[in-house]
């Protein structure tokens, strides 16, 4: 029996032949063009492939689908936010999460586009409307965080992270605990720039104990201790992030510090026998 046009097209797309399997895909769909099964392969190889027509030609297809379903409106938004069309994208999944609420992949693509692109506020009325779990008090302090509302994320944080406590076990605690690194950083940092130098520093610890080949976490620590005078302790906390970090980490991490002018001292110290 000869192979059909979507069997060539499935073989080629595991072989990584794209221009093939697209080829393919479209004689079986100007034959079977209410297969949804083939248009949506169709519609992920040309999003990989990316160019602006392929883009289109991927959007045209989504408006082609029977049976849309709510990956396909993921797809359709992350196109459109791939050809620059973000207001679209932000519409699509706006309508998508009111004909499918409870799908949760659909809820956080919203989010992440909503984070994304400035539109915090947003953001926060749809958080505001989700479960309070760690899931959701994370990225409602992040909303509060882009909104400038840090001591309300520290504490939204804190709740995030006192639901992630409840919850490790030893069997879990490979997954969640890069979470819990990412949840006390967050809040480590929002107590940095409120002044509270105190409840960010064991934070930073607990966090370095959770991933200690994190250059970024010993440099936080060492403006902390700059910022308390203590300067022998801030040097040798600097230098040692600095000398684990790599080229591009390290051009980083002194920008950061020369946009503070609070650091002046500290950054000429750390590159006077560069």
């Amino acid at each position: 029996m000869p192979y059909s046009s979507f069997d060539i097209a499935t073989a080629c797309l595991q072989a990584g032949e794209l221009p093939d399997a697209l080829a393919a895909l479209d004689t079986h769909l100007a034959q079977h063009p209410a297969d949804d099964a083939a248009r949506r392969m169709r519609i992920g190889i040309l999003r990989h492939l990316g160019d602006a027509q392929q883009v289109q030609a991927a959007l045209d297809d989504v408006q082609h689908l029977t049976d849309p379903q709510p990956a396909d409106r993921i797809q359709q938004s992350l196109l459109l936010e791939q050809a620059g069309r973000i207001d679209e994208a932000r519409h699509c999944l706006a309508d998508a999460h009111m004909r499918w609420p409870q799908d949760e992949r659909l809820t956080e693509r919203y989010l992440n586009l909503l984070l994304a692109h400035d539109l915090a506020a947003d953001a926060l009325v749809m958080i505001r409307q989700q479960p309070q779990t760690w899931r959701w008090l994370q990225w409602e302090g992040d909303a509060l965080v882009r909104l400038g509302d840090d001591l309300m994320a520290t504490a939204r944080y804190g709740l995030a992270l006192a639901q992630l406590d409840a919850q490790i076990t030893s069997d879990n605690a490979l997954y969640f605990g890069p979470i819990q690194a990412r949840l006390l950083l967050a809040r480590a940092a929002a107590y940095q720039r409120l002044d509270m130098l105190d409840q960010a520093d064991p934070l930073y610890a607990a966090a370095e104990a959770l991933i200690p080949n994190d250059p970024t976490i010993p440099f936080n620590r060492g403006l902390l201790a700059w910022r308390r005078d203590e300067q022998a302790e801030a040097l040798r906390l600097c230098r040692a992030a600095l000398a684990a970090s790599n080229e591009s980490l390290r051009t980083r991490l002194l920008a950061d510090l020369a946009a503070d002018s609070r650091f002046e001292p500290l950054l000429l110290a750390l590159t006077m026998k560069e």
